[in-house]
């Protein structure tokens, strides 16, 4: 794991804590949630489908752009930011 640089968007999600501090079981009991998050954030989708000699094929790929995230934790919810990253 690396540190980031940059500044938080504009775009949040918040997640009830649970009682845990343990952030992968937070966003695996709001997964949902997280997923919509992610689309909003960058999520690219390619799918792709082709007949040959009568066999349907298909494909899909789901690629997220590498995005840094900052994450607070706080009594009752976990707040979750993406990072702007500078221009470099």
């Amino acid at each position: 794991m690396q540190k980031c640089q940059g500044q938080p968007t504009n775009i949040s999600l918040i997640l009830p804590r649970e009682k845990t501090s343990n952030l992968k079981k937070i966003i695996h009991l709001n997964r949902e949630r997280f997923d919509a998050f992610l689309e909003k954030v960058g999520l690219y989708v390619d799918h792709r489908e082709e007949t040959r000699n009568n066999i349907n094929h298909s494909f899909t790929s789901l690629t997220l752009k590498t995005t840094c995230f900052k994450v607070d934790f706080n009594d009752n919810f976990v707040k979750i930011t993406p990072l702007e990253q500078p221009n470099r």
